[in-house]
């Protein structure tokens, strides 16, 4: 049923994309699109499939914001190079919204002295404001990203010392991504006000994250899945690997169900970030293995004899071709597989058939207003009594 957007920029700005139809019937459609996902590869979702969702605005944690001569904008629907502008942004949470016009007030005071970087021609020095804001914990950062190669760079550092001296949000960063490249997140970056290292509660556990790293977006409903998750591991297990683990967000909510646990991440901030909240947790049967998933071969762990379950939580490439032969080879006994990109996950699954069946499959609203999902399968390994 369609309905007025909330959004006054909606259909100009490319973010979302289903903001005028009502909210019961943008998770109709999803699931309808969903099946045919995987009915396409030959995958049948079960018809009870369960759908998860929390706030169908102010959920997200993180937006990258790129800056025109106008402030902060998003870039226009189809129009790379252009930005439409708001007040606030209805899908971000209230916390990324107050930094959000606390960094455009900046902007408009100092507009005349600020050199916005244009992705034309490839010259100037303001480029992102990335802002995150912990949905739990209200735990804030901005981080600038800024042209290194610009001349006025030292000029705007020193605006925006200023700008973190008043302003209210608790962490400010400088970011440094050179104009060959379009990217919101780097590794080059110093530290004007607070701290790289933002947290955010997940029920009993308090996780610690990097503003340059990865963190899921809607923590309510990573909550959900969390809570699926640990509904689905119903015994005791040896072994439990979390493969693409980030900072441990599934790995130390599910500790307790292992004698051993191991969290598999080859991202760097990710590992340090996993190794705090892992000493945090006292979590002493965790370890944390700073590994890609492609050469988990390397691992050097024994799963003979023992009953083993595998949580796997791949980028939106799926999974690689030697991780999956890893996996296969290993025939853990229960594989809980949480995706962001249903139609690799659905790819992934039909090659894993021959050993594996689909138990469940469940849905999770990680971005309302948009087309995008999250889903999280069930896969027991046939010829087991699960």
């Amino acid at each position: 049923m369609p309905r007025a957007p909330i959004c006054p920029v909606y259909g100009e700005c490319g973010g979302c994309s289903l903001q005028d139809i009502e909210y019961s019937m943008q998770l109709s459609k999803k699931v309808s699109e969903l099946r045919e996902v995987f009915r396409l590869q030959g995958v049948e979702i079960p018809a009870d499939a369960r759908v998860y969702y929390k706030n169908e605005h102010y959920y997200r944690n993180r937006m990258d914001f790129p800056f025109s001569n106008e402030g902060l904008g998003q870039r226009k629907k189809g129009k790379f190079n252009k930005l439409v502008h708001f007040e606030e942004c209805f899908i971000a949470n209230h916390g990324v919204n107050r930094v959000f016009k606390e960094v455009n007030a900046w902007f408009a005071a100092n507009k005349e002295a600020l050199d916005v970087y244009n992705v034309v021609t490839r010259h100037g020095t303001l480029r992102y404001g990335v802002i995150r804001s912990s949905f739990f914990s209200e735990d804030s950062v901005v981080t600038f990203i800024l042209n290194p190669g610009s001349e006025k760079k030292e000029a705007h550092l020193e605006m925006i010392r200023k700008f973190a001296a008043a302003a209210e949000a608790q962490n400010v960063i400088a970011g440094y991504v050179k104009d060959n490249t379009d990217v919101s997140i780097t590794s080059e970056y110093e530290v004007i006000k607070g701290s790289d290292i933002l947290s955010e509660q997940m029920g009993p556990v308090r996780f610690h994250y990097h503003c340059q790293g990865f963190f899921q977006s809607n923590s309510p409903v990573a909550m959900d899945i969390i809570y699926w998750l640990k509904d689905k591991v119903r015994e005791h297990y040896d072994i439990l690997v979390d493969f693409f683990g980030g900072v441990g967000t599934f790995g130390l909510h599910l500790k307790d169900t292992a004698d051993r646990v191991y969290i598999i991440d080859n991202e760097g901030f990710n590992y340090g970030c996993a190794l705090k909240n892992v000493e945090a947790a006292g979590a002493v049967n965790t370890e944390v293995i700073n590994k890609d998933a492609e050469k988990a071969g390397e691992l050097g762990l024994d799963y003979k004899g023992k009953k083993t379950l595998f949580v796997i939580d791949p980028p939106r490439g799926g999974m690689h071709k030697k991780a999956m032969k890893y996996i296969m080879q290993s025939e853990p006994e229960r594989i809980l597989y949480v995706a962001c990109n249903p139609h690799r996950q659905a790819v992934d699954i039909k090659a894993m058939e021959e050993k594996y069946e689909m138990k469940d499959l469940a849905v999770f609203d990680m971005f309302p207003q948009t087309r995008h999902v999250e889903t999280a399968a069930e896969l027991v390994l046939k010829g087991k009594n699960n």
